[in-house]
């Protein structure tokens, strides 16, 4: 019965990474240059993004 359920695990976990690679996988992050929306201030500096 364990090695039904592990079965099954291993053939989720190799699906869900079949769909992580085909929809972009370690590329998708790559390919977008900026990781943030809005980035974020800088501290302590008294500098912002953004107009005045």
């Amino acid at each position: 019965m364990a090695w039904d359920h592990l079965k099954w695990l291993i053939f989720v976990l190799i699906g869900l990474w079949f769909v992580w690679f085909f929809s972009g996988g370690p590329q998708r992050f790559e390919n977008s240059q900026k990781p943030f929306i809005k980035p974020p201030s800088p501290i302590d500096t008294g500098e912002f993004y953004g107009p005045k």
